[in-house]
């Protein structure tokens, strides 16, 4: 089986129901808590995404966010049981990419885990002399994935990366947050404005060569939405 997901719920009937559920079409790897999840995964790029229950009762999801996206830029989905805004913002903050709120339907679920995977794969098309992408003195190899500022990495997530890609590769061009949302996370955009907002803020910070760094790289357009410029 190709894609193998990492499940981490303390909620055994939670555990047990998304596990089963899932098992038809991916390998997953269940874990009560995060202490044990930690312990146990030496490669956290063995899987194709993580799963990950943002109250535990040993250690909070976010930290085990902290810990997978230290050396990991696998897709994470956070459970959340509180459709806090709060808690979403601070698990995407911290690297998550995506998340779904207790009750959630085991088809929305799936359809999610998919759409990260989908998205995190690279793909690798042929060579050619326009794979580099060059704006404000960043680097994006659109055949590598990677991002580079003087030859220095910039570590993006999937996310992170289709977001840069597609507005570097419209100058000047505004994205509304509905349609943002709609080509990079391929669905429906309902109101999902604190995802849009969040993955713009972490990936501005990430742009940034250093706190002095002033260098607008994304602009906000009141009203509209975002753009970035070449100059």
């Amino acid at each position: 089986m190709e894609n193998k997901i990492m499940l981490i719920e303390d909620d055994g009937e939670i555990r047990e129901m998304v596990k089963d559920y899932l098992s038809g079409e991916f390998e997953v790897t269940a874990f009560r808590d995060g202490t044990t999840a930690i312990q146990t995964i030496a490669d956290y790029d063995k899987y194709s995404l993580a799963l990950i229950d943002l109250m535990l009762p040993d250690m909070s999801g976010m930290e085990i966010i902290k810990t997978i996206r230290q050396s990991s830029n696998i897709p994470i989905i956070i459970i959340t049981a509180k459709d806090n805004d709060t808690d979403k913002s601070l698990g995407l903050n911290l690297g998550a990419d995506d998340y779904v709120v207790k009750p959630f339907s085991l088809i929305e679920l799936s359809a999610r885990i998919k759409a990260n995977i989908r998205r995190a794969k690279t793909y690798q098309p042929l060579p050619d002399k326009n794979s580099i992408l060059k704006i404000k003195g960043i680097e994006i190899d659109t055949i590598s994935h990677t991002v580079t500022r003087k030859e220095t990495p910039i570590d993006l997530t999937p996310i992170e990366f289709e977001i840069l890609h597609l507005l570097a590769s419209h100058p000047g061009q505004a994205y509304s947050k509905e349609r943002l949302y709609e080509l990079i996370w391929k669905e429906p955009y309902l109101g999902n404005e604190n995802v849009v907002n969040t993955h713009i803020n972490r990936l501005r910070l990430k742009l940034k060569n250093n706190a002095e760094d002033t260098t607008v790289y994304i602009k906000t357009l009141w009203g509209i939405g975002y753009k970035m410029e070449d100059k």
